[in-house]
């Protein structure tokens, strides 16, 4: 509901900017603004439940997704983080307090275990080795999931506010926010997916695989690599031809109303569809 109300907001701004078709394009303009704004709040609530189970299930995620490196009861969420290369030392950081308990405990004063006494535990349970996954991978991976989202479901509240009664900005710095709040919820869904594959490492089955144990010795790395250049090249033009045609039918706007009419008592055949 996000994404899709995102992509409605970027379209109807860039319509909105130039004055175009503006009855039509507001209504559009707010019904995505409430749409994104519910699936923000919808997302934050589910969320919220999925973090409890990851922490029940895999601690040593949501220690990553922290840098949280020894227990603390409470323990803070920290928003912001300047720290070294590997993420092992903070330099200054920007924290909530109570907020990473609430998150895993659902208790602001909840205990969350840390990377090296979960990495303890997993030596004397699953044998000697390395159990924590790339840091810095994990811990921006989830704010960025987390904060490109907000900013989405923000810009939202925002422009149902500055548009209540009728009104349309007349800024232009809010037009060009609207086109670039389209991507936003695309990027937090590929970042998510980082910090939930990279997360789990060195695991592909947590707590039964490791992922080096996963590699297939009948696949070899040639054939591997044309596999991922293939795909990709596929996808990639699939990709350029999915953006032209919607940049096209964007900037062509509605259908003028004796084609609509016409294409609704299905004289015409559909011309674009997704």
């Amino acid at each position: 509901m996000v994404t899709a109300g995102a992509f409605m907001i970027g379209i109807s701004g860039w319509h909105l900017k130039r004055r175009s078709e503006v009855p039509i394009f507001r209504t559009s303009m707010v019904v995505a603004m409430w749409v994104t704004l519910l699936g923000g709040v919808g997302t934050a609530v589910t969320g919220d439940v999925q973090a409890k189970i990851m922490t029940t299930q895999q601690p040593m995620k949501m220690a990553a997704a922290e840098a949280l490196y020894e227990s603390s009861q409470p323990a803070s969420l920290s928003v912001f983080t300047i720290g070294s290369l590997n993420g092992r030392q903070e330099v200054y950081s920007l924290r909530v307090p109570d907020l990473l308990s609430f998150l895993a405990t659902a208790d602001l004063h909840g205990k969350v275990e840390g990377i090296n006494n979960i990495q303890q535990e997993y030596e004397q349970r699953y044998g000697p080795g390395d159990y924590r996954p790339v840091i810095p991978v994990t811990y921006w991976g989830f704010r960025l999931m987390i904060g490109l989202g907000l900013i989405a479901s923000a810009f939202a509240a925002l422009g149902l506010l500055l548009m209540r009664r009728g009104r349309l900005p007349s800024s232009r710095w809010f037009w060009r926010a609207a086109l670039w709040v389209l991507p936003l919820p695309l990027l937090a869904n590929s970042f998510g997916w980082i910090f939930t594959e990279m997360g789990r490492q060195p695991w592909v089955v947590f707590g039964n695989m490791k992922t080096a144990g996963a590699v297939s010795a009948s696949v070899s790395p040639g054939l591997a690599l044309t596999s991922v250049i293939v795909l990709t090249a596929i996808y990639g033009v699939l990709a350029v031809v999915e953006v032209g045609l919607l940049v096209r039918y964007t900037k062509a706007g509605p259908p003028p109303e004796d084609e609509e009419a016409a294409a609704a008592e299905g004289d015409r055949p559909l011309a674009f569809a997704y």
